[in-house]
């Protein structure tokens, strides 16, 4: 019954997505407006994360940045929703990518790359970061199966819509790969060690373990999850930064920056400090550009 109301939902998505751009972001721009002015949705999170992440911002700016991010949120949904009804062409029209070198160098080298991201521009659609069919080649990461990790929702049935809305992107783009479980991970890599594969996380969502890292991550101590260091040492993966940068509105640009390639011979917690030093690099550089309604910092770390 759940697959089947998860199917309705999907059917009743697509046929809202046949609409133009332009008329999504008409009602993107009501909707913003409704979750700031009279919902205010999480409003208290986004404003005490973006004051505590920039205590050198006046009333002012806060508020400007807290409006922009209500529109850039409402935009997302609006980019998803229009993104399943059209092709993989038309998306490419808005979304640039550059450096995909660097991920074929590292798999011809090693075979798997772990690539790690955080929650900027439209993460959603970074399926977009593949070649062309008619432009990959043998060498080409995009050759190969890319595997776009995600942590489970709660709720069975929210989980059904989002897995089969991420799967459409590896039908449109016609490369190898499926969406994967975050806690299938490690046995899947195991598994296919020999062969060749890309495994894409977002790693900068909230951990729950005490003993994870913690890194100084805008001018907090903050929690990070140690899958990805670990993943990256265990496995012997050479490991990627993707950024996903928002131009303007519905202009986004992917490019992609080498962490390291051998993460099991660097000092404890090497990976996670670059990814979080680049993560930070580019919120302070496009501050819009991350998901700042999401409860970062809702454990306190104890005093050493």
């Amino acid at each position: 019954m759940k697959k089947f109301f998860a199917g309705a939902v999907y059917c009743l998505l697509y046929v809202l997505g046949l609409m133009p751009l332009r008329v999504h972001y008409f009602f993107s721009s009501i909707f913003a407006f409704i979750l700031r002015r009279i919902v205010r949705y999480r409003y208290s999170v986004i404003v005490t994360n973006i004051a505590r992440s920039f205590p050198e911002m006046k009333y002012g700016e806060i508020k400007t940045l807290t409006r922009k991010y209500y529109s850039h949120m409402c935009d997302i949904f609006a980019e998803n929703i229009w993104n399943l009804a059209h092709s993989a062409s038309a998306l490419r029209k808005h979304i640039s990518v550059s450096g995909t070198e660097v991920v074929d160098e590292l798999q011809k080298k090693y075979n798997n790359v772990l690539l790690v991201m955080g929650h900027c521009g439209n993460w959603e659609l970074v399926s977009a970061a593949v070649v062309s069919p008619e432009e990959r080649t043998p060498d080409s990461f995009s050759s190969h199966p890319v595997y776009m990790v995600y942590k489970a929702a709660r709720n069975k049935f929210s989980d059904l819509i989002f897995k089969k809305l991420r799967m459409r992107e590896y039908k449109k783009f016609q490369f190898p790969g499926e969406v994967l479980e975050s806690k299938q991970v490690l046995r899947h890599a195991l598994k296919n060690k020999d062969g060749k594969a890309t495994y894409v996380l977002i790693s900068d969502q909230n951990s729950i373990g005490d003993h994870d890292p913690v890194v100084d991550f805008l001018g907090q101590k903050t929690y990070m999850l140690p899958g990805p260091e670990f993943l990256a040492s265990k496995l012997r993966m050479p490991v990627a930064y993707l950024r996903m940068n928002l131009l303007s509105r519905g202009k986004y640009h992917i490019e992609f920056e080498k962490i390291t390639e051998e993460a099991h011979n660097m000092e404890d917690y090497f990976v996670t400090k670059e990814f979080a030093r680049l993560l930070e690099q580019d919120i302070r550089s496009n501050k819009v550009n991350w998901l700042w309604s999401h409860r970062r910092w809702k454990r306190n770390i104890p005093s050493e």
